[in-house]
C-alpha cells in the first residue's frame, strides 16, 4: 500500500510554527527588553528616589502594552530589560526576585486577558484600564514584599510611604497613559505583523 503525501493546511502550518521558541518570540523579548530597560535605565538617574525605588517610573506605562502586543514573550522581555538596567548600574538582580516578578506581572495580567489590537467602545477601554490597574497594584505589592523580606526596609516606610506613592507614580500614570499609547500605536504594531494574536505566541 503506497503512502501519499498530504499538503499541510494553514492550520497545520500555524500549529508547527507555534511549537517551541521561534525567532519571532526572540524578537518580541528583545524589543520589549530594550525599550523597557532603556526607560528604566534613563530614569534611574533622576533625583526622585527612595533607596532603590524610583519614585518616578514611566516604564510602568509601556509595560502593559508589551504584554498585550507580544503576550507572554513581551512580559518575559520586561524581566530581561529590568535585569539589564540593574546590571548597568551595578545592582545585583538576585536581590530583587519579587521585584523582577512584578515587572512580569505588569505585562502578564493585561496581556493574558486582552488580546485585541484596538478598543471597541467605552466598555473595551474600561476593561483595558481595569486590567492595567490590576497589574500595577499586584506589581507594586510584589515590590513592597521584596523591600520587606529581602531588603529589610521597615514596614512602616513600605506600607505607609512607598507603596501608596507607587499607586500614584505607577498605577495612576499607567491607567491614564497606557490606553492613550495603545490607541495610538497598536494599529501600527498590528500592521507590521508584530502583534501576537495568541498569548503564548
Amino acid at each position: 500500500m503506497t503512502e501519499t503525501s498530504v499538503p499541510a493546511t494553514d492550520s497545520m502550518k500555524t500549529g508547527l510554527h507555534h511549537k517551541g521558541v521561534s525567532s519571532r518570540h526572540i524578537v518580541a523579548i528583545v524589543v520589549s527588553a530594550l525599550i523597557f530597560g532603556a526607560i528604566i535605565y534613563v530614569t534611574r538617574f533622576l533625583p526622585f528616589k527612595m533607596g532603590t525605588i524610583q519614585m518616578f517610573y514611566p516604564a510602568a506605562i509601556v509595560a502593559p502594552l508589551f504584554g498585550v502586543w507580544f503576550g507572554v514573550w513581551g512580559s518575559a522581555g520586561l524581566i530581561v530589560g529590568n535585569i539589564l538596567s540593574m546590571l548597568a548600574v551595578g545592582l545585583n538582580p538576585a536581590l530583587f526576585p519579587l521585584a523582577l516578578l512584578a515587572q512580569f506581572m505588569m505585562g502578564f495580567l493585561p496581556g493574558a486577558a486582552y488580546r485585541k489590537t484596538k478598543f471597541e467602545g467605552a466598555g473595551s477601554v474600561a476593561f483595558f484600564v481595569a486590567l492595567v490597574i490590576t497589574g500595577q497594584v499586584v506589581s507594586s505589592t510584589l515590590v513592597a514584599l521584596n523591600l520587606l523580606w529581602i531588603q529589610h526596609v521597615p514596614a512602616k516606610a513600605v506600607w505607609g510611604t512607598i507603596w501608596p506613592w507607587m499607586q500614584f507614580s505607577n498605577t495612576l500614570m499607567a491607567a491614564v497613559f497606557s490606553p492613550l499609547l495603545f490607541a495610538w500605536l497598536s494599529d501600527y504594531i498590528s500592521k507590521s505583523g508584530l502583534f501576537f494574536k495568541r498569548f503564548l505566541g
